[in-house]
């Protein structure tokens, strides 16, 4: 038996149901009755979920709201980098053939307000030499003879060689540069040129790092002395007899003792050989310089054995060896005068400089066994005198520095500061 639909029965019973409904009729005058029909029950088959768990209600996920689209930024055009210009390369132009050659400039140099120095060049095939001074703006070109005029305190040697040496260099110089000048009869050429740096401080001086030891030594025998420094450009070695009264460079201990060979005396090591018994007792030093100032190392003694005599000492009248009265060789207007000692000597220099006005410098030292006061404390005066004879005294410096050298016919003075007395020479009296 062919099974029946359920929802088409149910359909069909609703269909029935309204048409009797349809069918019946009121009574005439009497309200209408309301018949409810019944709402049909529509069972659609679910299916049973297993437990609670199961049931997911999706829940529609928000629409994004689309992001604004940025403007987009002009990517700016590049600015193409400049190709740099080539710096043509100087071509130099050749010394046409015949013309002097110059091997060495001179170099730069650094001096002591009073000082020397030298400035060294060299050629080839060159006849002449003609020095030259430029100023420091480099507006002036000056020829040697010329330079002399415009600082006449300034002495100019060689200044028509190739080595030229200047002395007594005046503060006035700081910045000048010079150049040689190398000619023929083809023509001519320059060096480069040299600053001169002039100051007033004796910082940059040589430093002594190493003085002599004493030596021992037998009849005939050699012997080294050593010394080191920093700084220097020269160094002379120097004898001091054993009373101290004599100093004698390398040179001139040669002549002193004719059969003892010297070696080296001009560099920082030094050796004698076959030392004479005469030589018992004397000191050896190293002097070094540069254009700023003089240092001395400390005196080594010199022991010779078998010279059958004793080292002299010192007498009584040590003092009366150095003071008395000593006057300038040439002119014979400045006096030195030396009082004192044996231990602190005062000295006191008058210098006349006009019919009614002197210079005066007064300091104090010891003298040391090279026969050498060097001193620091110097103060120089001018004392001018008015036509009545009143003296007005003005103080020029004080704490002024130099050194005084004894000899066998009188002694050297030199005044740092100024280079007063420097070349001059005085007798005692």
């Amino acid at each position: 038996m062919k099974r029946k639909d359920p929802v088409a029965l149910i359909l069909f019973l609703c269909i029935i149901m309204t048409l009797c409904a349809c069918g019946r009729r009121n009574a005439p005058g009497s309200a209408p009755v309301s018949t409810s029909v019944p709402t049909p029950v529509v069972t659609v088959p679910v299916s049973t979920p297993s437990s609670a768990a199961e049931i997911t209600i999706a829940t529609p996920a928000p629409t994004p709201t689309p992001a604004p689209t940025p403007t987009p930024t002009p990517t700016p055009a590049p600015t193409p980098t400049p190709v740099p210009t080539p710096t043509p390369v100087p071509t130099s132009t050749p010394v046409p053939a015949n013309y002097p050659v110059v091997t060495k400039s001179p170099t730069d140099e650094k001096v002591i307000v009073g000082g020397s120095c030298y400035f060294v060049a060299k050629y080839q095939n060159a006849i002449w030499a003609v020095w030259h001074f430029v100023s420091p703006d480099g507006t002036r070109d000056l020829e040697y003879p010329q330079a002399g005029n415009e600082f006449p305190t300034l002495q100019i040697l060689n200044g028509d060689q190739s080595t030229m040496q200047l002395k007594s260099i005046p503060e006035a110089l700081n910045g000048w540069k010079v150049y040689c000048r190398f000619s023929n009869n083809n023509g001519a050429v320059n060096t480069d040129k040299a600053t001169i740096t002039v100051t007033t401080s004796t910082e940059g001086a040589p430093k002594v790092t190493k003085s002599p030891t004493g030596e021992t030594v037998n009849v005939g025998g050699s012997a080294y002395f050593v010394a080191n420094h920093e700084g220097a450009i020269w160094a002379v070695w120097h004898f001091v007899s054993p009373d101290g009264m004599r100093d004698l460079t390398y040179s001139d201990a040669a002549g002193e003792f004719p059969t003892m060979t010297i070696v080296n005396g001009d560099r920082a090591t030094m050796q004698l050989q076959n030392i004479p018994a005469s030589l018992n007792g004397w000191k050896v030093y190293c002097s070094f310089r540069n254009n700023i100032g003089t240092t001395n190392t400390n005196s080594a003694a010199i022991t010779v054995n078998g010279s059958g005599g004793t080292t002299p000492q010192q007498d009584a009248s040590y003092s009366a060896i150095y003071t008395g009265t000593y006057v300038e060789s040439v002119a014979k207007r400045g006096v030195i005068t030396i009082t004192g000692g044996p231990d602190v000597f005062y000295v006191e220099v008058s210098w006349p400089g006009s019919y009614n006005q002197r210079a005066v410098w007064t300091f104090s030292g010891s003298f040391n066994g090279r026969a050498v006061l060097q001193y620091n404390n110097c103060i120089k005066t001018t004392i001018t005198y008015d036509d009545s004879g009143r003296e007005t005294i003005v103080t020029n410096y004080t704490n002024g520095s130099g050194y005084i050298q004894m000899n066998d016919y009188g002694l050297t003075w030199v005044d740092s500061v100024e280079n007063a007395g420097d070349g001059s020479s005085f007798f005692k009296s």
